[in-house]
């Protein structure tokens, strides 16, 4: 007992440590840190979070129930690529400045995707531990009928075929789809049932789960604003008005996600016959656990859909990757050399460097070249960095004549966009072009610090 209240304190000390870290070399560009901020602060949260229902209570999920929490890992991974697959379809979000190298990339992906459902679950129990929504335990009871059950697994059917026929306009459905397909096939056989609690009044946990959704969505999307490597949301009809990255409507998404996940899990440990990750005996499953032949196949079929996910995601989803000088031609090959003997290698150290008029004037005399020469650097760069808009891009909008961030203020997005698209017809190259909505985000966030310089 002893041991392991020391290795809980010991766990949520590591923790604590870094995320202060993480927090403070984001912000200096030091890497890891920065392009890894999210794996760094969302491990640590899960860490904290878990300590301190240890210390509470005197059982935490990684401390005593230590092979659930490992096997929650790689089923987070699997249920939140079903929803980068489905943002293919929706295009709701995409990635900037990921890491350039596939296996870092690769190995993000996994480590980022995998603090979904402990980062969830570990608030929810938080939130059962400090005894929040006690009452409710003892609520009105549901009486459920068989029909119900049939019409609601019928409704999840008919919200899936809806996003995929019109995924532009039914996006919401992807956070309420799996609740009512799965839920009533949990209750009918005997696996953790939310509905089954209802029957007993017990609505408790579908409180935790709503309001540990809102916490880790209001956490996930605090730490994604200041994070170099990062998500930006296109989500339709909702692009004006946000907090942080968030259309402030979307924030209601998090509150069915955490519920999805939830029964998600469920119906995976239903079909795995594992009691899941809750202390309690709701679960009414029987039988032992799969083989190990059947857990070798789980295994390989994990990683083939993993692979080709991240493969995906890479094509589909992530709009901009690391930006280093070296792959810059607006400045000459000996003077990238030089700016990295002085630890300058990424636009992002650049723009640390010169982000004032004496720095400009020092990093000009330790060059050699003019003033001018540098901030016409300067400007180029910081189109590169809005809204991690990416090298890539940023030679595909110079044809345009759009080599810096003034340029895009007075243009329509529409009209740009149009531009873009010709352009890269013409050019053969390149075989995607920018979507509409992030030219709309480029040329808001233009907008934005035009009139912040004003």
């Amino acid at each position: 007992m002893m041991k392991e209240k020391l290795r809980g304190r010991i766990q949520g000390g590591v923790g604590f440590i870094t995320l202060l870290v993480a927090e403070v070399m984001l912000f200096q560009g030091v890497e890891p840190f920065a392009s890894w901020f999210y794996c760094f602060v969302w491990w640590a949260y899960i860490l904290i979070v878990d300590s301190v229902i240890y210390e509470l209570k005197g059982d935490s999920l990684i401390i005593n129930r230590t092979r659930e929490f490992l096997w929650l890992i790689p089923w987070s991974v699997v249920i939140w690529l079903i929803f980068e697959l489905m943002n293919v379809l929706m295009k709701n979000w995409y990635y900037v400045n990921v890491i350039d190298s596939l296996w870092a990339r690769w190995l993000g992906y996994f480590l980022a995707y995998s603090t979904v459902l402990p980062g969830i679950f570990e608030t929810t129990e938080l939130l059962d531990t400090i005894g929040l929504f006690k009452k409710k335990r003892s609520a009105k009871r549901v009486h459920l009928e068989k029909k119900w059950l049939k019409v609601s697994c019928m409704v999840g059917v008919l919200l899936f075929v809806s996003l995929l026929l019109f995924p532009r306009f039914c996006f919401p459905f992807s956070w309420l789809g799996f609740i009512f397909l799965l839920e009533p096939v949990n209750y009918w056989l005997g696996g953790r049932s939310l509905l089954r609690a209802w029957e007993r009044g017990n609505w408790q946990r579908l409180y935790h789960l709503l309001l540990a959704g809102m916490v880790c969505g209001l956490s996930w999307e605090f730490w994604n604003y200041w994070a170099r490597t990062k998500w930006i949301y296109t989500v339709p009809f909702f692009e004006e008005l946000k907090l942080f990255e968030m259309p402030m409507l979307g924030f209601l998404g998090f509150l069915p996600f955490a519920v999805e996940c939830y029964v998600i899990y469920n119906f995976i440990c239903l079909l795995g016959r594992r009691e899941g990750w809750e202390r309690g005996s709701e679960s009414l499953v029987k039988g032992s656990p799969l083989r190990y032949p059947a857990q070798i196949a789980l295994a390989v079929g994990f990683f083939i859909f993993s692979i080709l996910s991240f493969r995906a995601i890479d094509t589909y989803t992530v709009n901009s990757y690391s930006s280093f000088l070296k792959d810059l031609d607006f400045i000459t090959p000996q003077l990238i050399k030089r700016l990295e003997e002085m630890g300058i290698r990424t636009t992002d150290d650049f723009l640390r460097t010169v982000n004032d008029q004496e720095t400009t004037e020092d990093l000009s005399q330790e060059l050699q070249v003019s003033k001018d020469e540098v901030k016409e650097w300067t400007k180029h760069v910081r189109l590169i960095a809005l809204k991690g808009l990416g090298i890539e891009n940023f030679y595909l909008l110079k044809k345009l004549e759009i080599d810096r961030v003034s340029k895009l203020v007075p243009l329509k997005p529409e009209k740009l966009h149009q531009d873009l698209m010709l352009l890269v017809q013409t050019d053969g190259k390149r075989k995607e072009v920018p979507t509409l909505s992030m030219v709309k985000i480029w040329i808001q966030e233009a907008r934005k610090q035009n009139a912040e310089t004003l």
